[in-house]
């Protein structure tokens, strides 16, 4: 049988209960919690677990262990979806390889590394090193440099 962990989340004297499926999940729960609260004066977090007893929080700072792992995705950056936009906005929406348009064939367009970024990281935000090719073609491009017709 499933054992819940209830958390008691305080502020002042604001309470309200939230249940969570494992004692890691309610941790972790708490640890977003207390961050996004942590500029009230009167706060704290509480848990009871049958295996680990009695818990209680008042920083985030005490469950440094559930802090989330910065998320170092090269194609979630500020950088590349603002560059990636301009791109997109500043240049014909056809394909460099085969010529095909959304507004033609219906293909959907991406932004593409003419030489490779894994290969080329140093490149990876220059614009002159991007081209717009169709969902097809770069997929099947890869990390292979093809040159553009």
């Amino acid at each position: 049988m499933e054992c819940l962990i209830e958390v008691r989340y305080r502020i002042g004297q604001s309470n309200r209960t939230k249940a969570y499926k494992s004692e890691i999940r309610a941790r972790k729960g708490i640890w977003k919690w207390l961050k996004k609260n942590e500029l009230e004066p009167d706060i704290n977090a509480s848990y009871f677990s049958p295996e680990t007893g009695h818990h209680s929080y008042q920083s985030h700072e005490q469950l440094t262990d559930c802090e989330p792992k910065p998320v170092n995705n090269f194609y979630l950056s500020q950088a590349w979806r603002s560059l990636r936009h301009q791109i997109l906005t500043s240049r014909p929406k056809v394909c460099a390889i085969c010529g095909r348009s959304p507004e033609i064939h219906g293909v959907a367009v991406e932004v593409d590394h003419i030489l490779p970024r894994s290969k080329y990281p140093e490149l990876a935000l220059e614009p002159n090193n991007l081209q717009i090719l169709c969902y097809d073609c770069n997929r099947g491009k890869r990390d292979k440099i093809v040159p553009q017709t």
